[in-house]
């Protein structure tokens, strides 16, 4: 592939680029077409590196096409409501959006069941996927014991799995699959982190076995996953090269949005610290053996202090997904050890409220990201999709100015500048060169400059969020 008159950040110049074999081989100007080389004209566009999305759980982000929007709503109440309007339409109603911090109510299993009975199952995710709200009907087809209220963490992802099995949830995974990639490759994605439950890597090879996968992925395991996984960290899984082996997840502890993060507060932690927290230890040492790269779900200062202890005990190198709330000795804890940040930064535009609410006077440990990158902790961005959308411009405007609406930046001091906020997005790569990947998007504009002010930071996010990438080119394929 041979791409003309391309601008590369910092370049006088447009230049031309060429990719064989999803490497870049030759950058100059005025290359010569070879015989039988597909040409692409940039007309002089910014090329930047391909995008990632490091964390994403592609089944539920799948699924969520079709599933009862329950995001912003203020009470159980409407939330009920809104099941009412829509239920029995098909054999079971799935929605997703919800946060516990923001109802007023309690979510019970039996307002549900007033306005479903025992006919359709309902199940209602939190917008963190760390709980659910059910039915009886539904608590029955998942085999799950009845009870009063919601079904949260442990319990919860050991039910997310079996999901599928409730009659036609199924039945729109795959055209799901198919415009997630879409969607994602318009946004100038070449590549995500699939954190979902169960074994993934199946599906993904299978995907690429039927010629579907079309942008790079790399899926995960969880510990239950540990004796059946393909191989360690990299392993190609399909014909195309583009699905691989991805890290080990771990979850240490709850989230925010569930109230359920595990926390330090004057009385002491509080919030959850789940079983394989107590086992990350033994999780990090088998990890290695199998070559695998932790990937740790810590959100609560108390958990990520949990976490680096078991980095620090068995020497593994690694990722804290999240990292939301750190105290400061674990922002140089994270550099000295060597542990990645794999950070959500539109999760903040969210969560501003509640953290001034659940933890006054300690919201300046949340989103650390100008610390983190001072310490020399890189940092990965990603979505967690479906809690956040699949769109790294939001993240990246997120990081630069830290607020979604009129209000003045929170804690502007951890902003990131947008070139940084680029390097987060890009699995580490700094610039299109030789010998790297031939992923490559091609903008219209460079919304890169370095901001000066607070003012210029909120028009900076405002461009980051309406860039739409002219072409998305994942390894020389168009």
């Amino acid at each position: 592939m041979l791409i003309r008159q391309v601008m590369l950040r910092g370049a006088d110049a447009p230049t031309d680029l060429r990719a064989t074999a999803g490497r870049i081989v030759e950058i100059g100007p005025s290359l010569p077409r070879r015989a039988g080389e597909e040409v692409h004209e940039a007309g002089g566009a910014l090329a930047i590196p391909g995008l990632w999305d490091q964390h994403v759980h592609a089944g539920q982000t799948a699924q969520g096409y079709a599933r009862l929007d329950t995001a912003g709503a203020a009470s159980t109440a409407e939330i009920v409501a809104r099941v009412a309007a829509v239920l029995g339409a098909d054999p079971v109603l799935v929605g997703f959006g919800h946060r516990l911090v923001d109802l007023a109510g309690e979510p019970t299993v039996a307002a549900l069941d007033a306005v479903g009975g025992d006919r359709v199952p309902v199940v209602l995710i939190g917008g963190d996927a760390h709980h659910a709200w059910m039915s009886s009907a539904a608590l029955a087809a998942l085999g799950l014991p009845p009870r009063a209220g919601i079904v949260a963490e442990d319990e919860w992802f050991d039910a997310v799995a079996r999901l599928e099995e409730l009659p036609g949830v199924a039945a729109g995974l795959e055209a799901g699959i198919d415009r997630l990639q879409e969607d994602a490759l318009s946004r100038g994605l070449v590549g995500l982190t699939d954190m979902e439950w169960g074994e993934t890597w199946s599906l993904w090879r299978r995907r690429d076995e039927e010629g579907r996968v079309r942008m790079r992925v790399r899926t995960a395991t969880y510990a239950s996953g540990l004796p059946a996984v393909p191989g360690p960290t990299g392993t190609v899984l399909g014909p195309s090269g583009l699905v691989t082996m991805g890290p080990l997840k771990v979850i240490a502890d709850g989230s925010l949005g569930s109230r359920s993060a595990y926390c330090r507060h004057a009385g002491g932690p509080v919030g959850v610290l789940s079983d394989y927290a107590l086992e990350l230890p033994q999780l990090l040492t088998r990890a290695a053996q199998l070559g695998l790269e932790p990937a740790i779900h810590a959100i609560g200062d108390a958990a990520v202090g949990v976490v680096l202890d078991a980095f620090a005990v068995t020497g593994a190198r690694g990722r804290i997904e999240h990292a939301q709330l750190l105290a400061d000795e674990d922002v140089a804890r994270m550099a000295r050890l060597g542990v990645r940040a794999s950070v959500q930064p539109a999760h903040l535009l969210d969560d501003r409220d509640p953290t001034e609410e659940l933890m006054p006077g300690a919201a300046h440990l949340a989103y650390r990201f100008r610390d983190l990158l001072a310490a020399g902790v890189p940092l990965l961005f990603g979505s967690d999709a479906p809690v956040a959308p699949v769109d790294p411009w939001l993240a990246m405007a997120a990081a630069v100015h830290r607020s979604a609406d009129e209000r003045e930046a929170w804690h502007p001091e951890q902003a990131l500048q947008p070139h940084e906020a680029l390097l987060a997005s890009t699995d580490g790569i700094d610039a299109l060169r030789v010998g790297g990947p031939a992923d490559v998007v091609l903008l219209a504009e460079d919304p890169f400059e370095e901001v000066p002010s607070a003012a210029a930071a909120r028009e900076a996010a405002a461009r980051l969020r309406e860039v739409r990438p002219l072409a998305t080119i994942v390894a020389a394929r168009g």
